[in-house]
């Protein structure tokens, strides 16, 4: 799947955005890589340390049968990390809850973690996410009906390609030297859909990485990753990892306008 850079990098200031459109499942959960690796790491990371990457509530064992057989009608398995959300029972007006997942190539973020929290909580550590889009996400949510498939994409940058980011892992962030050559956009393609008995909310993530130099040479390109990065707030810019790298990256960007 070729990404819409230009969709993803918008001639406009860096603002949190919902960014949705309409899909459909096969193209995000089928296989992407027909080699197998995709897998094989990802079965490396599950037996290496499963308690890091997969975790479910008491009492989701169907839903989480749903789920996998869902699934797997487009991959004996599938490629990508997934996460259920599951309306309060007593409440299903109030926001869902993570009852479980696997998610092996996370954005220095941890699942288990996020375990039995409502979606409010998760996106808590996202300067102003909830501020600026929570009423929204809240309502979309809220409306979801089994059948449409709805995909977004969401980017960070990092100091490798490396797909597993778990913060057990230790990996270096950006360092202040940076350069556009040593920098990769880390690109997660996420996929939303409700599954019809348990009526679950299934959210699929996929990573990416890009190297950003290579990114920077497409036409229009280097001036809007310039303005992303120049117009993003310093809470944001933390939370990415990217505020000791932003201005030697900026310099960079700004040499090829």
């Amino acid at each position: 799947m070729t990404p819409d850079w230009q969709r993803l990098f918008p001639d406009a200031d860096y603002r949190p955005a919902m960014g949705l459109l309409r899909g459909t499942a096969e193209d995000f959960w089928r296989d992407w890589d027909d080699r197998g690796t995709l897998v094989q790491e990802r079965e490396r990371w599950l037996q290496a340390a499963p308690q890091h990457y997969t975790c479910r509530l008491p009492g989701s064992e169907q839903a989480v049968a749903e789920a996998s057989a869902w699934m797997c009608q487009f991959s004996a398995r599938p490629e990508p990390d997934w996460v259920l959300l599951a309306d309060p029972a007593d409440n299903p007006k109030a926001a869902p809850q993570v009852i479980a997942g696997e998610v092996v190539f996370p954005s220095s973020w941890s699942l288990p973690e996020k375990l039995g929290l409502p979606l409010p909580a998760v996106h808590e550590p996202v300067p102003g996410l909830e501020t600026s889009l929570g009423a929204s996400i809240a309502v979309f949510l809220q409306k979801l009906e089994p059948g449409p498939v709805w995909l977004r994409e969401n980017w960070g940058l990092a100091a490798d390609a490396e797909l597993n980011h778990h913060p057990a892992r230790g990996l270096p962030s950006l360092p202040a030297q940076a350069a556009l050559a040593t920098t990769w956009l880390r690109l997660e393609h996420q996929c939303l859909l409700r599954l019809p008995h348990h009526r679950t909310v299934l959210f699929g993530i996929r990573v990416t990485c890009h190297q950003l130099s290579a990114l920077a040479e497409l036409p229009g390109m280097a001036e809007r990753i310039h303005r992303a990065l120049a117009s993003m707030a310093e809470p944001m810019a933390r939370y990415k990892g990217l505020h000791h790298a932003r201005p030697a990256l900026l310099e960079e960007l700004a040499a090829r306008l």
